[in-house]
């Protein structure tokens, strides 16, 4: 009877679809979708990009999903590995496969819809479509509708030291930030690039955007704005500058609306 009861419990987890499983996650933007999912009471470790939700980052790390080792990971005993693609150098990825650990690996979304398709990917893998769903639908309620263009200019500022400035052009979830809220960006180069000293000044940004940990890791905002490269812009000088998480504004989040809301506020505001 003991027997029978078991494995009837067993049953009714697996259709569940978490079971006993130990996930290891690599990549911030799956770490906020897993534990939006429920599924963070399965997750054992994850990278140093996952710094939301709160309790992912009381979790034991692996490292930088870019730069996993086999060991750490596979130190985590996990029966299941969901990664970012780039996560890791080839060899580790094979090293993980062979060791017969399953290994997920998923595109980066750079916008909305490939982020509403990675939700339902990670539903369909962690035997969870219906909270995924529901995940998508409250999405979509959240997000609100563009906002029309206005004369702010603006650059969300990766790096800035004595080598120069680094911006977010189109194909960045900056630049979609930029779009959602009505500001231009001034950089016009896909992906994150430098951005020449002169064509900054002449541009003049009425604002610059930057994240938490490029931010503090320099000291805080007004070091920030004290950098050299920065210097002659009249936006640094008067440290005109929205510091926002990292996360949510470098990658595609279930935050995306807060993050929204946070640039069209900051917005708002130097308008008055």
């Amino acid at each position: 009877m003991r027997k029978f009861m078991f494995l009837i419990l067993i049953s009714m987890l697996s259709q569940q679809g978490l079971a006993a499983q130990r996930i290891v996650v690599a990549g911030g933007s799956i770490t906020d979708i897993v534990f939006a999912l429920g599924a963070g009471e399965n997750v054992v470790a994850v990278d140093t990009s996952s710094t939301s939700p709160v309790a992912a980052t009381k979790l034991p790390k692996v490292g930088y999903y870019r730069d996993l080792a086999a060991e750490g990971v596979l130190s985590q005993h996990p029966e299941l590995i969901l990664a970012l693609q780039g996560s890791g150098r080839p060899e580790v990825l094979t090293q993980l496969r062979n060791t017969g650990v399953q290994l997920n690996l998923y595109d980066k979304p750079t916008n909305i819809n490939e982020l509403f398709n990675l939700i339902a990917q990670l539903g369909q893998d962690l035997s969870q479509p219906s909270q995924a769903q529901r995940l998508i639908n409250e999405l979509k309620q959240a997000l609100p509708p563009k906002a029309p263009p206005s004369p702010l200019r603006a650059l969300f500022i990766l790096s800035a030291g004595d080598r120069g400035v680094t911006v977010a052009g189109p194909e960045t979830v900056p630049d979609l930030l930029f779009g959602y809220t009505g500001v231009r960006n001034l950089a016009t180069a896909p992906g994150y690039k430098p951005f020449n000293r002169e064509a900054m000044l002449v541009s003049s940004p009425d604002f610059l955007v930057a994240p938490s940990h490029v931010v503090y890791s320099l000291g805080g905002p007004e070091q920030f704005c004290q950098q050299s490269a920065l210097a002659l812009l009249p936006a640094a000088q008067q440290c005109r500058l929205l510091v926002m998480d990292s996360l949510i504004s470098m990658g595609m989040t279930t935050r995306l609306p807060e993050a929204i809301a946070q640039l069209a506020a900051y917005r708002e505001q130097s308008t008055l």
